[in-house]
């Protein structure tokens, strides 16, 4: 199960078979570059051995430490036979605390400890080492229930069984808003969602822009196209009686297409947001991929024009309307949720940005030509008109509450544009949009699998007392650790996570008395 080296192998409690010096973090790298195989094992004290690993090396760590008074495993320097559970949380805290300098600032940590009992009361000792953990610089993400189908049967009469276990998601406190997390690993399958209209269907569809800084605009469909890249079109009459071609985005997929990137400085392809992290030494802006421009040429009608007294009939409903929210014009009451929106005005079409673009790269991007410009926030809010609106443009937090980085409307953007005298690099990206569908649908990867996971346990009496099961840790490194990184299991004892991350193409560091 396990590829144990000899040569890399850790005596700490006899001789050290590895000279401390070479765990640099650059001899680390050389040694992985040079190897076929992915695991590495190091017997000793857990603590002894995080020392002597470079600082931040580790993308995600799976671990399940001895149970407090669970099993003597007759060792002097074992973890779980301490007198008190208050003294056995604080010898976990500790390895804790080490191991948070090993994991790398994007890295997770998840952790499974079981309960116990104590003169018939049970201890929420996951539950209190989570709070110590929490007051130590770690982030509690989630708590995920383990239910164990097959748990083993209880004789107890005065209780119920205990059937499920903790598994927690924690990342560094520093780090809550910047971790690696991949969900879609994840998905559970749902049957396949086609939207059976046809592009001719959505004639006469509401369609509403929520890209204008001073207000919303409504408008109707009052044409559909068909172009010679086979995308779909349509006419806007809006309320102002202006008209503009809009492109429609498929009705089957995301609202927001995403494109690769490519840096300017080493050639490499950038993925996701996630990956710009690993070109933050790189010179210049990466360029986006975008596909080739639309074309508005020779557009092929598939559908009648809207007849007049219909779009007259739009606009007339819409000024009866007593509605002052955010889109005061429109005839119907807007419901909060999707399930609201549905059942009391049905679909339509929403004018939303045609890319998903990083606003930590714009910030980037925007600072640079400000500081070239020599021209402070202040400044360009008078220009603009603005007040106290520009500087969330310059700063790197958006996407959570409490954040305030976004990146300029449209509109914004080319105004931005004259007084930074920037160049056309990010242009069709932040400013190219496009009509989405609004409707009730599943999510096209499949949903969200929850914080309750149903895996059986998995005996492997041979190797070791309590085996993780496979899937369990599966979940864990596809969720927590992008392929090719490094897995980190402290208290390893059969060796599954090792054996799982191989099997994933992830590389995985175990440790064991």
């Amino acid at each position: 199960m396990i590829n144990k080296y000899k040569e890399r192998t850790v005596e700490l409690s006899k001789n050290m078979m590895i000279k401390e010096q070479l765990f640099s973090l650059e001899a680390y790298r050389e040694i992985k570059k040079a190897e076929t195989i992915k695991t590495d094992v190091f017997i000793g004290d857990v603590l002894e051995v995080l020392k002597i690993l470079p600082d931040e090396i580790v993308d995600c760590v799976v671990t399940s430490p001895p149970y407090w008074k669970q099993r003597d495993y007759g060792n002097t320097s074992q973890i779980g036979q301490e007198d008190t559970y208050e003294e056995y949380i604080e010898k976990l805290s500790s390895v804790f605390n080490e191991l948070k300098r090993v994991l790398k600032p994007t890295g997770t940590f998840f952790l499974n400890v079981g309960y116990k009992y104590q003169e018939k009361e049970m201890l929420l000792i996951p539950e209190l080492l989570a709070h110590n953990l929490q007051k130590n610089g770690w982030a509690l993400i989630n708590k995920i229930i383990w239910y164990k189908p097959n748990a083993m049967p209880s004789s107890f009469e005065s209780r119920f069984s205990n059937v499920y276990e903790p598994i927690f998601l924690f990342v560094k406190k520093e780090s809550k808003y910047n971790y690696y997390f991949s969900l879609d690993n994840l998905r559970i399958p749902t049957s396949n969602f086609t939207n059976e209209k046809s592009p001719e269907d959505i004639l006469g569809f509401e369609v509403r822009n929520t890209l204008l800084k001073a207000k919303k605009s409504e408008g109707i469909v009052s044409k559909v196209y068909q172009n010679k890249q086979g995308e779909i079109l349509v006419k806007v009459k809006w309320d102002d009686d202006n008209e503009t071609l809009e492109i429609v985005q498929d009705f089957n997929k995301d609202s927001q297409n995403t494109i690769e990137l490519i840096c300017q400085d080493c050639g490499g392809i950038i993925k996701n947001e996630f990956h710009l992290n690993e070109h933050s030494d790189c010179e210049g802006f990466p360029i986006p991929l975008l596909p080739e421009n639309t074309s508005y040429e020779n557009l092929i009608e598939i559908s009648q024009s809207l007849p007049l007294f219909e779009i007259e009939s739009f606009f007339s409903e819409s000024k009866k309307s007593n509605y002052n929210g955010k889109f005061k014009l429109s005839p119907q009451n807007r419901g909060a949720s999707p399930g609201a929106r549905k059942s009391l005005f049905g679909e339509y079409l929403v004018l939303q940005r045609r890319y998903k673009v990083y606003q930590s790269l714009i910030a980037s991007y925007l600072r640079y030509w400000r500081e070239k410009k020599k021209i402070t926030i202040k400044e360009i809010d008078e220009k603009l008109g603005y007040k106290d609106t520009a500087g969330h443009w310059f700063r790197k937090d958006s996407g959570s509450w409490g954040k305030g980085g976004s990146i300029p409307l449209p509109d914004d953007w080319f105004k931005l544009k004259e007084i930074l005298e920037f160049d056309d690099l990010y242009d069709r990206w932040v400013t190219e949009t496009h009509l989405v569908l609004q409707t009730v649908k599943p999510h096209p990867k499949g949903k969200n699998p929850g914080d309750v996971w149903e895996i059986k346990l998995q005996p492997l009496s041979e190797a070791h007392f309590a085996t993780f099961p496979e899937e369990l840790v599966k979940k864990c490194i596809e969720a927590g650790c992008p392929e090719g990184g490094l897995v980190l299991d402290p208290f390893a004892g059969s060796g599954t996570v090792g054996k799982v991350a191989n099997e994933l193409n992830r590389n995985s560091i175990l440790i064991e008395l």
